[in-house]
């Protein structure tokens, strides 16, 4: 049962009484947490309620405390500290960090803190536990590299092809065990960061997609439970148990190494100047990102139905024709890179263009690419002569035009979604904006390295993603702060 769930103006109030007592006695150190405390006076719980409330039922001892949690876990990443259980116990007894959080009464447990995520996390808990102790066989750390900057290629190839095809047709079925936490990101800040401005303009929103390692702090090598060892057999192939059933070996191209974990899928707010992550999903680490890519652009529709989904940043993983197709019934303009390990050989109908270079641009018969000229409906991509646009005469065996303008071509989109986008890859517009697609980098640059949330080395992909969330959720107080240059100390000196 969920009872107590106080507004947001009673905490602030009652924080500035609390934080009164605390200025006259340890000034310093108020002034010290004003960061802090400005994030947890400006973040409102209060449109949080719908999503909470749905999780608890109407019998049994009331919960209290749950918006102080929510407030706590914050707090907790911002202060660098990355276990539940000694923050817990370093809560209960420091008077001002108690005050923060707004408890009342007695600060909570450690089961209070974990049995609060658990019900975040859609996944029945029984079968949490069924699948830990279930036994798995042992799989090796796989012994061949890939090459710098490769992706594991897809397990089933025609995976994403079926999957735009049944989300087209509105039959794709996508279990989310994440997702109240993902409402709980929505709801408590990007939101509010939209209202701010601070996204950019969510009526022609430019979203960056990408997948990021998540190490998971669980050993691959499992727990033996047969008696082979018994017998003088020391390398059996006979099921273990694992403390994180759902870890995978997956190849991390920025190390250039394997790991075993699971991958953090995150989309950003492109045009945001503070690179602001608006959609988390945990995925298994061997899932190509083009696959959990599909995921996302349907939970992203659910989720936040008065954005107009306008440009779609993402680097040559997402490179395919389903994609492309998926992209063009939505509205959506591609800004993604031609594959260079992809064939780009295309059967044009004009039988002077023979082939393309690396970003979509025909060659001409002398072996120059034209150059991009803008769009001219509705004929197309318009392109000129390279030596026309430059004002310089082609030599005799390239000069395929009396005209002083130059030989022009048309490019539809509709003829090849992937090598025409109606952005066309050589264009100023296209430059200009796919150099926001490193937003969502440096989005996991703050999650990873800011926030430190791999220093948990925690053995569960929920509270892995739990604590992602809440960093997540700390990006967007920070940037809150630094857009309206708040401070909660200044706030109290005056009231002091």
């Amino acid at each position: 049962m969920l009872r107590y769930w106080d507004l947001h103006e009673n905490y602030q109030y009652a924080l500035k009484l609390k934080l009164l007592l605390h200025f006259a006695t340890q000034k310093s150190r108020v002034s010290k947490l004003d960061k802090s405390i400005s994030k947890l006076y400006l973040l409102d719980l209060d449109s949080l309620l719908p999503v909470i409330k749905p999780l608890y039922s109407d019998l049994g001892r009331p919960a209290k405390n749950q918006q102080s949690i929510i407030r706590s876990l914050v707090l907790m990443l911002d202060r660098q500290n990355y276990s539940i259980t000694n923050w817990a116990q370093e809560v209960a007894s420091d008077p001002l960090y108690f005050d923060l959080c707004g408890f009342e009464g007695s600060a909570p447990s450690v089961a209070s803190y974990y049995d609060f995520l658990v019900r975040l996390w859609q996944s029945s808990q029984k079968l949490h536990v069924r699948r830990k102790l279930k036994n798995k066989r042992f799989t090796s750390k796989p012994k061949k590299k890939l090459k710098k900057n490769e992706k594991i290629p897809s397990r089933k190839p025609g995976s994403v092809k079926r999957l735009v095809e049944k989300a087209l047709d509105g039959k794709l079925r996508n279990f989310c065990p994440e997702r109240i936490m993902q409402k709980l990101l929505k709801h408590c800040v990007v939101d509010v960061s939209a209202k701010m401005g601070i996204l950019g303009d969510v009526n022609a929103f430019s979203f960056a997609g990408d997948g990021s390692p998540y190490y998971s702090g669980a050993s691959h090598y499992g727990v033996k439970t047969c008696n082979c060892r018994s017998k003088g057999i020391f390398n059996c192939s006979c099921p273990r148990r694992f403390s994180d059933p759902d870890a995978k070996w997956g190849w991390d191209s920025y190390r250039e190494q394997w790991f075993f974990g699971s991958t953090l899928y995150g989309i950003t707010a492109s045009d945001s100047p503070y690179d602001l992550p608006i959609y988390l999903k945990s995925v298994q680490a061997s899932r190509h990102d083009s696959v959990s890519t599909i995921f996302a652009f349907e939970d992203i529709k659910a989720l936040y139905p008065d954005f107009k989904l306008k440009k779609f940043l993402a680097d040559g993983a997402m490179d395919n024709y389903p994609t492309y197709e998926y992209l063009n019934n939505n509205e959506i303009n591609p800004f993604i890179p031609l594959d260079a390990r992809s064939n780009n050989k295309l059967k044009y109908p004009d039988p002077s263009i023979q082939c393309f270079d690396d970003k979509g641009r025909p060659i001409c018969p002398g072996g120059i690419p034209y150059v991009d000229w803008g769009y001219s409906k509705p004929k197309g991509i318009k392109l000129r002569c390279w030596f026309a646009v430059h004002g310089q005469e082609p030599p005799k065996e390239c000069k395929c035009s009396e005209s002083a303008y130059g030989r022009v071509v048309y490019l539809k989109p509709d003829y090849d979604l992937r090598l025409f986008p109606l952005v066309h890859r050589d264009s100023d517009e296209f430059k200009e904006t796919f150099k926001r697609r490193s937003s969502v980098e440096r989005s996991f640059k703050k999650i990873f390295v800011d926030y430190c949330v791999e220093s948990y080395d925690s053995q569960s992909n929920r509270l892995r993603f739990s604590l992602a969330t809440f960093a997540a959720i700390n990006t967007h107080l920070d940037a809150w702060i630094k857009h309206e240059k708040f401070s909660f100390y200044k706030l109290l000196e005056q009231a002091a």
